[in-house]
């Protein structure tokens, strides 16, 4: 069994314990009008349980922060290795094609681009599906995404 299968039946079999535990301590009951602790002839008990649900709680949070940061670490080695590899894809471009792909991370429509570099569409459009098929992408909004 894997360490994460382990703390997760732990963490759910502390919560479960937490919440019975802490129900059972401050159960109350009415009685002819008054209300009062079903425990309240043990006071000591009563305090016990609040202590270990209490505790069970803190082992339940330290549960989900270590989840948490590892789940973080995760996610940037993830988006470390696709920079990096983003990074070698755009070092394949020509200057020119990087030229045209600053310009459309920039903002600039293609009639921008081609007055800028005074290029024709049909040019324009070439660079542009070059640079697509050299970073693997199909639009300029995945393009656009990929830069984030």
């Amino acid at each position: 069994m894997k360490l994460k299968d382990i703390t997760s039946k732990y963490q759910k079999v502390s919560s479960r314990n937490c919440s019975l535990l802490s129900s059972i301590a401050i159960s109350i009951r009415s009685i002819d009008g008054k209300i009062d602790f079903v425990l309240h002839k043990y006071p000591a008990l009563i305090f016990l349980m609040v202590v270990i649900s209490s505790f069970l709680v803190a082992i339940y949070y330290i549960i989900n922060k270590r989840k948490f940061s590892s789940l973080l670490n995760e996610i940037k080695e993830h988006s470390k290795i696709r920079s990096e590899g983003f990074d070698t894809q755009l070092n394949g471009l020509t200057d020119r094609q990087r030229e045209v792909y600053d310009l459309i991370i920039s903002g600039k429509t293609n009639k921008e681009i081609m007055n800028e570099l005074f290029i024709e569409q049909s040019t324009l459009k070439s660079h542009i599906n070059q640079i697509y098929g050299k970073l693997n992408i199909k639009s300029r909004s995945e393009l656009k995404s990929k830069v984030k």
